[in-house]
């Protein structure tokens, strides 16, 4: 998932560790210190490594097809506490409610989702850090779109749909031009 870079960055991650229920798990601060995560360095002093996940969801908003055929929502998005609840009440089941480290909504604009989850990740990047963005999901969940978006315009401005590559491109560069 997250490798170390033979060069010498300024940190590098650990092991991460494993925790048994990751989408239940509290995740108060932004980054945690592997208990066994030092080394040092060539000049004797502790150079601290840190690691950290963080898992966030987006809900896409239902197709136009879907709004047609008046199919059913299959998720409710809270993203003031941050969980998910998969609706089953089609089965008169309980329904299941997930926790996670962050939750944009069906409404989220791509500009809210990169400024909130991927800006802050670029600003570690350019910093020297190793980091990892990455989308995982069933075919039709809004990845793509989440990733990529809408293509440029035409003057080479980001357009309002487009997504998380073309703006940390555009961010990294713009920090490299400053």
């Amino acid at each position: 998932m997250m490798s170390v870079t033979p060069d010498p960055p300024r940190k590098a991650v650990s092991g991460i560790m494993a925790s048994p229920a990751p989408f239940l798990t509290q995740r108060p601060e932004k980054r945690r210190m592997h208990p066994r995560a030092v080394e040092w360095s060539s000049n004797g002093q502790d150079r601290d490594w840190e690691g950290n996940v963080q898992v966030v969801l987006r809900c896409r908003p239902l197709s136009d097809d879907e709004q047609k055929a008046n199919v059913p929502w299959g998720v409710s998005c809270n993203e003031h506490r941050r969980e998910v609840t998969v609706l089953q009440s089609l089965h008169k089941q309980v329904d299941r409610v997930f926790t996670f480290d962050k939750v944009f909504g069906p409404k989220s604009l791509q500009r809210s989702i990169y400024d909130e989850a991927i800006s802050p990740i670029v600003n570690e990047v350019v910093e020297g850090f190793n980091c990892t963005v990455f989308a995982y999901g069933q075919t039709g969940t809004g990845k793509t779109y989440t990733m990529e978006g809408g293509m440029r315009t035409k003057s080479g401005e980001l357009p309002a749909e487009a997504g998380v590559i073309p703006r940390a491109v555009h961010q990294i560069f713009d920090i490299l031009e400053a």
